[in-house]
């Protein structure tokens, strides 16, 4: 099977298949996410970044910067996940000379670095809840102190954040600042795994495989088209361009077949569409008294399905309407209408969806 031509730089393509600078798509839900970056052009707000790790939010977040006004600056990429604890509040905010032992000569912080421009914390839903209170200042305050300083700074910086945890669920657990939760989640965007986007999948592969092959020919056969699409692809993109990878490395002429696509034996596929592997669901999309009493996963997904079922009935089955009423991005809509079933595709579903919200319930025969 002869893949998708890949896209050849700075071509024009068609509108069904758009192409990001982390891989070309052609699902709904990532073009209605290139919109929604596209809307934040002029603005200069703090953007939460949701997803599943290997989905792309890193580049996600240089793709923000890079069409903002601060693409000029300089982008920082920290990863919460990957600094110590005792080394975070060094590493972003610097040190003065003898704040602690090794601290020979004063240093500035990546916050200093970022000044002018922007910071992206990835995997913050790991970062110490000392340094989370720190850095809930420097977004209200746009100042800060060194470690071992008592003269405070000034910094004018972007935060993007990102996260694959439940952010709300660290907040219900006192592990994540709920005031550093809300001022961090200005605009939430979620990256939807790459299971979720099936139509996006033969065409990253001839993406992939045109860089591999300098722009040759590459073909699928169709067994290895039947094993690619019933993975679960736990890893996402990162791990569909190490499987990409070594199948090209073992291919015999043009054609890949199936026995040269190997999976990582090691990592078990979560079930497809599962609930555990899904992003968090829009605060402002489930009640707050029934989170607050701390609601098991199943009832918080029913609940999330109701209230987006209502919203789409109220607003006639108008998609952006109903993201504006549940206070999330189209994209994230998208995706979570395809995570419950929710089926916006007729014409008249906003009527039907309309009569059955209000029609009592059939009692039992």
């Amino acid at each position: 099977m002869t893949l998708p031509r890949a896209p050849r730089p700075n071509e024009s393509l068609p509108a069904t298949a758009t192409s990001t600078p982390f891989a070309p798509y052609r699902s709904r839900a990532m073009r209605a996410l290139e919109e929604d970056i596209a809307n934040l052009r002029d603005a200069d707000c703090t953007v939460l970044i949701l997803g599943e790790t290997g989905t792309g939010k890193s580049v996600l977040a240089r793709r923000i910067h890079a069409l903002g006004a601060r693409a000029r600056g300089a982008f920082v990429d920290v990863n919460c996940a990957g600094l110590a604890i005792d080394f975070v509040e060094s590493e972003l905010f610097g040190h003065e000379r003898g704040s602690f032992t090794g601290a020979y000569a004063p240093k500035n912080g990546l916050l200093d670095a970022a000044n002018g421009g922007t910071l992206f914390l990835d995997e913050i839903g790991d970062m110490d809840l000392r340094v989370q209170a720190k850095v809930l200042k420097v977004l209200e305050e746009k100042r800060f102190r060194r470690m071992g300083s008592v003269q405070e700074r000034t910094v004018d910086v972007r935060l993007v954040a990102a996260t694959h945890a439940d952010l709300l669920e660290a907040v219900a657990t006192k592990s994540f600042r709920q005031d550093l939760y809300y001022r961090i989640s200005t605009v939430t965007l979620t990256l939807p795994p790459l299971r979720e986007r099936e139509e996006d999948l033969l065409t990253i592969a001839s993406h992939m495989y045109a860089r591999l092959s300098g722009g040759r020919s590459v073909e699928l056969s169709r067994d290895a088209v039947d094993k690619l699409l019933a993975h679960a692809w736990p890893g996402n993109l990162r791990e569909l361009g190490n499987v990409l990878e070594r199948a090209f490395l073992r291919r015999r002429g043009r054609e890949i077949r199936a026995e040269d696509l190997n999976f990582d034996p090691v990592r078990r596929p979560p079930p497809r569409r599962s609930l555990e592997s899904t992003p968090p669901p829009s605060r402002r999309a489930l009640p707050p008294p029934l989170l607050a009493n701390g609601a098991s996963n199943a009832s918080r997904h029913e609940i999330e399905k109701e209230h987006i079922r209502v919203a789409l009935a109220a607003e006639l089955g108008q998609v952006k309407a109903t993201a504006e009423r549940l206070g999330m991005s189209r994209s994230t809509l998208y995706a979570k209408l395809k995570r419950h079933g929710i089926d916006n595709a007729r014409p008249s579903r906003g009527r039907r969806l309309v009569a059955e919200s209000m029609a009592p319930p059939s009692s039992a025969k």
